[in-house]
């Protein structure tokens, strides 16, 4: 292991950071040592582009995960799923041919629908599920594929569905663990996906944004999956409307009436960008064309 200080940008402190020397399970081992430290508050350090953005004071330390082999992106030998390192940046993601042919490509949409190329070339996955914004579209496109999240932690290797994750994330992050790998499963015969979203410019981070995922069968649904993004702290799966759809003829009137309810059943909070009504109103209109776009797909 290895290490060195840095002057934080804007401030007189230092920040410490760690650069692991092996790899594998004996790498994650000591980069959780170095986590669950009491005295000295230490992150793990990715791509950087939420922490560096953040500059948070209370960070006394970084252990820089880049060399743990995190950053691969590959097909299951039964082409049952495919397995997302959680270094791989946004672009990396966006480009891969695997993910791209998955899900009617809205994995890859949704990891090209964030910030500048600079920042895409940056972020990683792995920092966006730790984040977990809510208007981050990455992370309702992986809800709709029903990805699952791997952790690290003091007992090993751990699968968890990305909705239970997000319903505790902050809890399992502290154990300490480290998020390893994100695992999309192939999607079912008869599935198409999309993305909607509404942003002031193309490089702005989306205002509400919608992601979707049906399975169907001579025009009714089988199966759907719905989320929604900028109407809560985190994006949101929909079970409610999902369930209100399987067995139903997919017909316009079905999609406008799913939007409406998507609508009612969220309660957003207004800011700069967007009231709390806007943000409501848009809810159920991207609700709807995401479905739309998943049907024709």
């Amino acid at each position: 292991m290895f290490r060195f200080s840095f002057h934080r940008r804007r401030s007189a402190s230092l920040v410490t950071r760690y650069s692991l020397l092996v790899g594998g399970r004996q790498g994650l081992d000591q980069a959780l040592d170095l986590l669950a430290r009491p005295d000295i508050r230490t992150v793990p350090l990715a791509g950087g582009d939420t922490l560096v953005g953040a500059a948070d004071p209370a960070v006394n330390a970084v252990v820089d995960l880049q060399d743990l082999g995190l950053d691969v992106i590959s097909v299951a030998s039964d082409a049952a799923a495919i397995h997302i390192g959680a270094l791989v940046t946004r672009s990396a993601l966006a480009e891969a041919a695997p993910v791209r042919a998955c899900y009617s490509g809205v994995i890859a949409e949704a990891a090209q629908r964030w910030g500048g190329s600079v920042q895409r070339n940056r972020a990683t996955v792995g920092g966006a599920v730790a984040t977990a914004a809510g208007d981050d579209p990455l992370i309702a496109a992986l809800l709709v594929c029903d990805a699952m999240v791997v952790l690290y932690d003091r007992t090993g290797f751990h699968e968890l569905p990305l909705v239970d994750y997000l319903a505790d994330r902050a809890e399992l992050l502290a154990a300490p663990a480290l998020i390893t790998e994100l695992v999309a499963p192939a999607p079912a015969a008869g599935t198409g996906a999309a993305l909607a979203t509404v942003a002031r410019t193309p490089a702005d981070a989306p205002i509400v944004l919608a992601a979707a995922a049906l399975t169907t069968a001579r025009g009714a649904c089988v199966a759907a999956r719905l989320a929604l993004g900028g109407v809560a702290e985190r994006p949101v799966r929909l079970p409610a409307v999902e369930a209100w759809l399987v067995n139903r003829d997919l017909t316009e009137e079905t999609l406008l009436a799913a939007g409406a309810m998507a609508a009612d059943l969220v309660n957003p909070t207004g800011d700069f960008r967007g009231s709390a009504e806007y943000r409501r109103a848009m809810a159920g209109v991207l609700a709807a064309r995401a479905l739309r776009q998943a049907l024709a797909n």
